[in-house]
Parts: structure tokens; C-alpha cells; sequence
């Protein structure tokens, strides 16, 4: 995948295709053995009410973001990526770069040379296995049921 694969998918997205699907697609082609599981080394750190998640991941890898429940920090430590959102529309990072991800936010990401990014997240729940679940929706759809139950 290249930036010509980028645009792509930026090209998909304004025409209906969601990143449920593309999430969808990458899980099949990984069970297929087109495309090969990626290690990424993730540490977490913890204070009594902020969580933050250390993660490398290699050059080449494509994959999808959960639904980001919250706003929180963004914090590119080191290397190239592109962030593509639901609408199709492409950001590019290139470390070193901080910013704020809002709630909702959904993307696919490119990753185009290794990068390090840390997310930092307002959270008091401390089990590792748990935080992923606290803080993100597997898909666009549970994100807009959980934001129908909430209070008003």
C-alpha cells in the first residue's frame, strides 16, 4: 500500500463504503492470509484517573481505529502516518506533533514509516484488558447507540 492506495480509500469513503467495512475487509484478508498479523508493542501507563497507551507499529501496516468514546491527547513520538476519517477526508502526521482526537472519531490509518504514538485518556479504570472497552466502540454503530442512552 502507497499513498496512491491512500487516496483510495479516501475515494471509498465518499461513496458509501464505512470504515466498519474496511475493518470488516482487513479481519477477512488476515483469515485468508492475505494480510498477516502485525506486531505492535504496547505499554500502558496509569495514575489514579489518567490512562496512557504507548504503541509502535511498523511501516506498511493498514488497519482501523475503535471509536474514540471520549476527547483526549494525541502525541506522535515519532515517524509518518495517514489518518483517513469517515467523510474521506486525509490527515497526514509526521512526528514530532500533538493533538486532540475528539469523540466519534473513526479512521483508517496508513502507516507510512514505523511511528510511535501515546494517547492520553481521562480514565480511572486500571485492568489493562478493560481500558479499550472503556474508552472505544468496536463500530460507528455501537458509538451511536451508547450515545442514544446517554443523559441528556
Amino acid at each position: 500500500m502507497d499513498s496512491t492506495d491512500v487516496a483510495l480509500i479516501q475515494q471509498a469513503l465518499t461513496t458509501g463504503v464505512t470504515i466498519d467495512d474496511f475493518g470488516n475487509a482487513i479481519e477477512h484478508a488476515k483469515t485468508t492470509g492475505e494480510l498477516g498479523e502485525v506486531e505492535t508493542p504496547l505499554t500502558h501507563y496509569h495514575t489514579k484517573d489518567l490512562y496512557c497507551r504507548r504503541i509502535v507499529v511498523p511501516a506498511g501496516a493498514v488497519f482501523t481505529t475503535r471509536v474514540h468514546k471520549f476527547d483526549h491527547i494525541s502525541i506522535a513520538l515519532r515517524g509518518h502516518i495517514s489518518f483517513v476519517n469517515e467523510h474521506g477526508v486525509r490527515q497526514d502526521i509526521t512526528a514530532p506533533d500533538i493533538f486532540v482526537t475528539k469523540a466519534g472519531t473513526h479512521r483508517v490509518v496508513y502507516v507510512h514509516e514505523e511511528v510511535e504514538f501515546a494517547t492520553v485518556h481521562h480514565c480511572e479504570e486500571q485492568d489493562d484488558d478493560k481500558v479499550e472497552d472503556a474508552l472505544g466502540c468496536k463500530s460507528m454503530k455501537e458509538y451511536e447507540a451508547l450515545k442514544l442512552e446517554a443523559p441528556v
